[in-house]
């Protein structure tokens, strides 16, 4: 029997995750969260999941099971999740490279996973460079982190009738390339009033799953729908390269 329970209760890392069986469990934090409609799905919940490891998978919750699921799931809580569908993940704009992701059933078990670690390894930064030279997939989401050298005025663009905020900002890595960084709506309104309450101190910028943009040649990056989360001046041990200065 205890060889038997041992078995039950086995953690998989994600990058173990094959749609073979649909009795994984997996112990992860809730990197991001948000709420998702279209015509083909409806209503849904999005997520990102890290586990110990620092590897990313999305998830996602059907609109039929919202209710019994959004009280169980909040952005960055670590959970416990067991017994799910892994699907071929697909179409643009994906915030992992995982080749699946998860679906909710049901019967899905979604608890508290004890002693998880605060911070798990940030595996997904990519180089400005390779963002500048055009070298990365921009179907894909990804993570960059820099200084904010320069930033504009909060601007209001009129997009299909609709008002939308935006704002330019300029970032500098650790080894002074710069990249340029469009951010819509909240993104812009967040960084805005950040930057003008602390323009005498460095302000170092995490950006997660935002999207690369390409336009007459040149590179850049956006924030995205809903998925983008920003973090400013976050108590990382990556922003030393940048104090270090």
């Amino acid at each position: 029997m205890a060889m038997v329970q041992a078995t039950k209760n086995r953690v998989s890392f994600i990058r173990q995750l094959r749609p073979c069986k649909d009795t994984w469990r997996i112990e992860v934090r809730i990197l991001r969260l948000w709420r998702n409609y279209n015509r083909d799905s409806g209503n849904t919940i999005e997520m990102v999941f890290a586990d110990k490891e620092g590897t990313r998978i999305h998830a996602q919750v059907g609109e039929q099971l919202i209710k019994q699921f959004e009280g169980k799931l909040t952005e960055g809580d670590a959970k416990v999740i067991q017994l799910f569908k892994l699907y071929d993940a697909m179409g643009d704009y994906r915030t992992t490279a995982h080749p699946y992701k998860i679906g909710f059933f049901q019967t899905t078990f979604a608890g508290p996973a004890d002693d998880f670690p605060s911070e798990v390894p940030e595996k997904y930064l990519v180089n400005y460079s390779d963002i500048i030279d055009g070298k990365l997939d921009n179907t894909r989401l990804v993570d960059v982190i820099g200084q904010i050298v320069n930033f504009g005025s909060l601007e209001n663009k009129v997009i299909k009738g609709k008002d939308n905020l935006r704002l330019l900002i300029e970032l500098r890595d650790q080894h002074d390339v710069k990249l340029m960084c469009t951010l819509w709506g909240c993104y812009a309104k967040q960084v805005y009033d950040y930057s003008i309450l602390n323009m005498s101190t460095m302000i170092i910028c995490l950006i997660r799953f935002c999207a690369i943009k390409e336009w007459k040649g040149a590179y850049s990056i956006s924030s995205g729908y809903n998925s983008t989360h920003i973090m400013l001046n976050p108590a990382l041990d990556l922003i030393d390269d940048f104090k270090a200065r």
